[in-house]
């Protein structure tokens, strides 16, 4: 079978196939006298089902013998049910005198390697010393790689198990035929892997770099848009448009783009906007949610806000966690973005680079540039500057301790940039009895580090650093960026919009006057008309600018009227580390485009 006729198949079915497997394995193995015995891993509605079964009754003086059965959802599907391969494996085994006692079954796993619950748990059964042989229905059932196929036979046959392939009974792997089929066969399937991974690879590129998500569930805050054949989780009883006009119609005509849930964009939309002031956590945004009702155009209907769930399971009780809202405000997809995350080989297993990237704060991924972002062709929930904000707030916050029952949180603008000269550990904030602030070392703290001073009052060390910021002129040059972040946002895109819509509608009249399609003095009426509206837009942007100008120009002035928290995200943009030695500070490191503004640096 070709590799394009595996690529053309739509994942969906592949699924239902699979699903479809494993609900007649388990039916058949009881009428062929199984019962099953454990169940080492079972998700996605089905398609994943990781098993051990045992024959109920055994024959006098039986020669054992190990099954195994495997089928395959990743990147492709062999069109061999697991009842067709234990069929046939239960058949050779009779005609060979062998009775097959334990039949494991890795449902939803590739061969590439033996990260299988049921096959790691085989080999391990199949050394034990009782056991004769282990069937497989074909090499490629057993293993798709020619290191892992070859090491794990000779396992076998060094502890005295033949490994048997229905599809290659009359081979005997330990002769010199049989050796030269075993390892062309592991060659075959390495490369046919390779291959299949790098179309697919090269297809999931090609999706993301036209805009289309390689996701196969839409994210929270999107639906398919299928409305008259909507079996989204939160779609009936919920949704307001279901068994309705299809949504994806309305907005761009083009069914493989997901479009915004009506219901799910708008709570998507206020948990971004509590998180970016601040003084919410994840779990309070988490709390926020579940409580809110929501009244879709002010209709006496009264919605409350629950999460995506999966498909196929309808849990009308489903409540936000913690854990939900830091991924959902961490997905670029809803600032208009969709992600290409590229699989990579480290120390011999595959992974996914990229994940929960923040540039604002703490990574432990040490490949995230493998994660790459590219325009979509869906309608972003927020704007960018609001995700971007989100992302601040969230590497802020890394060092930000957790608050008491019924008291804000305590914000210490210098965690995770002071750094001990001594031991290279970091200081992270904490608090004695009567509110009084102090850094502390954290290798000091756990005990591998012997420096002398463990805690530093705050006042302290603040006192020295925002005396020294407030050093800084910010260049004129900075300004037009700089303002982007202090100007209103509402009023300022409206202004973009706006922008934009003149600017298309002149365009427009210029194509119709080359076409000849209006006359020349309505061509210059109607463009005179425009000229005006956009000049009084940029006036008012200028106006804009003066009035907020002030403020850079006065660094000390802009610095007292932030917050705390505000303060320790500029911190964090301006210095890599603040070096401090015995309890006080050695030296500053601030970030490339600040080091001219500080001589002393």
């Amino acid at each position: 079978m070709s590799i394009e006729r595996f690529i053309s198949r739509p994942v969906g079915q592949v699924e239902d196939d699979i699903r479809k497997d494993v609900i007649e394995i388990r039916r058949y193995l009881p009428r062929c006298g199984y019962r099953e015995v454990a169940v080492f891993k079972e998700g996605r509605n089905g398609l994943i089902y990781c098993a051990l079964w045992e024959l109920v009754e055994l024959p006098p003086d039986p020669v054992l013998a190990i099954a195994y059965g495997r089928v395959s959802t990743d990147l492709q599907s062999d069109n061999h049910s697991l009842a067709t391969q234990v069929r046939q494996q239960l058949e050779l085994a009779a005609e060979r005198g062998h009775t097959i006692r334990y039949i494991y079954v890795d449902a939803g796993y590739t061969g590439r390697d033996d990260r299988r619950p049921a096959f790691s748990r085989m080999m391990r059964r199949s050394v034990q010393g009782d056991i004769a042989a282990d069937y497989t229905y074909d090499l490629y059932r057993f293993y798709r790689n020619l290191h892992g196929l070859s090491g794990h036979y000779i396992r076998l046959r060094d502890n005295g198990v033949e490994l048997v392939s229905v599809a290659e009974k009359h081979v005997d792997f330990s002769s010199r035929e049989g050796k030269l089929l075993l390892y062309l066969k592991g060659i075959v399937g390495e490369v046919y892997l390779d291959d299949l991974s790098r179309t697919t690879r090269d297809n999931k590129y090609s999706r993301a770099l036209k805009g289309y998500s390689n996701a196969s569930q839409p994210p929270f805050g999107y639906c398919r848009g299928d409305c008259k054949d909507c079996k989204d989780p939160n779609g009936a009883d919920y949704c307001p448009r279901f068994g309705g006009h299809d949504l994806w119609r309305e907005l761009g005509d083009d069914p493989k783009v997901f479009v915004p849930h009506p219901i799910e964009s708008v709570a998507f939309q206020l948990a971004a906007e509590w998180y970016v002031t601040g003084r919410y956590s994840d779990t309070d945004i988490a709390r926020m949610l579940n409580d809110y009702q929501y009244r879709p155009d002010n209709s006496d209907t009264v919605v409350r806000f629950r999460p995506k769930g999966r498909p196929g399971r309808i849990d009308e009780n489903r409540r936000f966690r913690k854990d939900s809202i830091r991924d959902l405000l961490q997905n670029p997809y809803h600032a208009g973005f969709v992600v290409y995350r590229e699989m990579k080989k480290r120390g011999g297993e595959r992974f996914q680079t990229g994940r929960r990237v923040n540039p604002f704060g703490q990574t432990h991924d040490p490949n995230t540039a493998s994660a790459i972002w590219f325009p979509g062709l869906h309608v972003p929930l927020i704007s960018q500057e609001l995700f971007e904000r989100c992302l601040q707030v969230r590497g802020a916050k890394g060092h930000l301790p957790r608050s008491d029952v019924g008291r804000d949180a305590r914000v210490y603008p210098l965690s995770g940039i002071l750094r001990c000269v001594r031991d290279g550990g970091t200081f992270r904030g904490t608090a004695a009895r009567g509110d009084i602030r102090y850094y502390e070392d954290v290798n000091r703290a756990q005990g591998v580090s012997d420096c002398p001073v463990r805690a530093i009052r705050a006042e302290t060390l603040e006192e020295q650093v925002f005396a020294y910021v407030q050093q800084v002129h910010i260049p004129e040059e900075w300004y037009p960026d700089i303002l982007g972040y202090l100007r209103d946002d509402d009023r300022w895109n409206e202004h973009r919009r706006q922008r934009r819509s003149l600017e298309s509608r002149l365009r427009t009249l210029k194509t119709e006057f080359e076409m000849g399609e209006v006359s020349r003095s309505e061509y210059v009426q109607a463009k005179r008309n425009l000229d005006r509206q956009l000049q009084r837009l940029a006036r008012r942007d200028e106006e804009a600018e003066e009035d907020l100008t002030p403020f850079l120009s006065d660094f000390p002035c802009l610095w007292a009227a932030a917050t705390p928290l505000e303060k320790k995200v500029l911190l964090r943009c301006i210095f890599l580390d603040i070096h401090v030695r015995d309890g006080g500070i050695t030296g500053y490191d601030p970030r490339d485009p600040f080091r001219p503004l500080f001589p002393a640096a």
